[in-house]
């Protein structure tokens, strides 16, 4: 929901409809793992800076939810103009196996 707030003070539309939308309360599961795999896509697809500098970290994470699922979140950190960027690349599911095989296949 932070996230979703932060991202609001930077579009005006997105902001008017959390303001005014009666049918949105960001308690949802469904709706909260809409959001993030939404915004993951778009971070995805917006970082073009990572390609161009020579060293990029990767911050994984994990945490339980509400529903007591384990997720890893991922986050890809790069220095550009001497400025850090972190870029939040998404959620995977670990509830059932955390081994690296069946995280990252």
């Amino acid at each position: 929901m932070e996230l979703l707030h932060t991202l609001s003070a930077k579009d005006e539309r997105l902001s008017r409809h959390l303001e005014t939308s009666t049918v949105f309360s960001g308690f949802s599961i469904i709706i909260q793992n809409d959001l993030i795999a939404a915004i993951g896509d778009t971070v995805r697809y917006d970082i073009k800076e990572i390609s161009a500098v020579p060293f990029v970290a990767a911050e994984v994470d994990e945490s339980t939810d509400v529903a007591k699922l384990r997720s890893l979140s991922y986050v890809a950190k790069s220095e550009v103009a001497c400025e850090v960027k972190e870029a939040f690349l998404g959620f995977a599911d670990v509830s059932n196996d955390r081994r690296a095989a069946a995280i990252f296949v």
